[in-house]
C-alpha cells in the first residue's frame, strides 16, 4: 500500500479544434504531471469532463494514459458508467491496461436505495481483482454511500479498500472513524484543506493539476514534518485553490483551470466541447495575477 499515498493529479480531457480528444495534448498533460513529481496519476473524473465523453473514448483515454505513463507513478482510473454491463467493461479495460485502482462512481440516480447500492457497487467488485472502491462527494454528487453500506461492502470484497472521499475535512473524518480506518482515503476539492487532510490521516489527495507540483511540495514537507514550511506554503496556494472551488462545478473547472494548467504545461490553448461554459475575462485576469511566480511545469 505504500504506492497508494501522495497528491495524484486528475487529468483534463483536452480537445482540438474539431473537438476531438487531442492525443499530443493528453501525452504532454502526463509529461507534465511526472516532471512536476506527481506520486501517482488520476483520469476520468468529474475534471476529465467524462460526462461529454463517449463509451469509446472513455477507453481511449485509459489506453492513452497508461502507455504514456508507462509504469512511471502509479495510476487510477474512474468508472463512471450508470450501469453494470458498461461500468464492467470499462473497468476491465482499464485492469487490464495497467490501472492500479479503481475509483467507482455511484450510479447518479434518484432513488437508488442502499440495496441497490451494495448490489452495484459488489457486482464491479466481484468483477476486477485489483484495489478498488467508490467516489463519495455529497458537495459534488447527488448519491453517495454511507459508512454502514462501505463497511458491509468491504467485509465482502477485501479489496474493496480504496475511496476517493471528498469534501470538507469534519466529513472526512467521521469517514475515517465511521469505517474504522478499513479505506485508504484520498481526498479532494482542489486541496483546499490539505494539510489537515495529511493530519487525519489521509492516504493522499487528488487534485486538478492545475498546481499539483506545489501540493507536492506540501505533501512532501508533512511527511518529513515540516508542518511549518507545508502551511506556509499552503497558504500561497490557497487563494488559487478557493477560487477553482468555489461554484464545485466541472465546467468551471473546464472553463478556467484547463487553460492555466495548458499555459504551466506549455500546451497550447485548449478548445471546448460544447456544451461548455466561456471563460469570464475577469477570471481569467484573476487567475494569471494568482498564478504570478510558479515555476513552469513545460518540458
Amino acid at each position: 500500500m505504500r504506492d497508494f499515498r501522495g497528491v495524484w493529479p486528475i487529468l483534463y480531457a483536452f480537445f482540438d479544434a474539431d473537438e476531438r480528444l487531442d492525443r499530443a495534448a493528453m501525452r504532454a498533460q502526463v509529461e507534465a504531471c511526472i516532471r512536476g513529481g506527481a506520486h501517482g496519476i488520476a483520469v476520468l473524473g468529474l475534471v476529465t469532463e467524462f460526462h461529454k465523453l463517449t463509451l469509446v473514448e472513455r477507453r481511449m483515454v485509459i489506453d492513452w494514459v497508461l502507455e504514456d505513463v508507462a509504469g512511471r507513478v502509479p495510476v487510477a482510473v474512474t468508472v463512471n458508467e450508470p450501469g453494470v454491463a458498461a461500468a464492467l467493461e470499462v473497468a476491465r479495460a482499464a485492469e487490464a491496461a495497467g490501472a492500479t485502482w479503481l475509483v467507482l462512481q455511484p450510479p447518479q440516480m434518484a432513488g437508488l436505495n442502499e440495496a441497490a447500492l451494495v448490489r452495484f457497487m459488489g457486482a464491479l467488485a466481484e468483477g476486477v481483482s485489483i484495489p478498488c472502491g467508490p467516489q463519495n462527494n455529497p458537495s459534488m454528487m447527488d448519491v453517495a454511500l454511507s459508512a454502514a453500506t462501505l463497511r458491509v461492502l468491504n467485509r465482502q470484497h477485501p479489496h474493496f479498500r480504496m475511496m476517493k472521499g471528498e469534501g470538507p475535512i469534519l466529513y472526512v473524518q467521521r469517514l475515517i472513524e465511521e469505517t474504522e480506518g478499513a479505506f485508504s482515503i484520498f481526498n479532494g476539492l482542489a486541496g483546499l484543506e490539505l494539510t489537515d487532510t495529511h493530519r487525519i490521516g489521509c492516504a493522499g489527495m487528488i487534485p486538478a493539476p492545475d498546481v499539483f507540483d506545489v501540493q507536492v511540495r506540501i505533501w512532501n514537507l508533512m511527511e518529513a514534518g515540516d508542518e511549518e514550511g507545508a502551511e506556509a506554503l499552503h497558504r500561497s496556494v490557497l487563494p488559487l485553490a478557493t477560487f477553482m472551488m468555489m461554484p464545485r462545478t466541472a465546467e468551471h473547472f473546464a472553463a478556467y483551470g484547463k487553460p492555466f494548467f495548458a499555459k504551466r504545461a506549455g500546451i497550447a490553448p485548449p478548445h471546448g466541447r460544447r456544451p461548455c461554459v466561456e471563460p469570464h475575462p475577469l477570471g481569467a485576469a484573476i487567475l494569471d495575477r494568482l498564478g504570478r511566480g510558479l515555476p513552469s511545469l513545460a518540458g
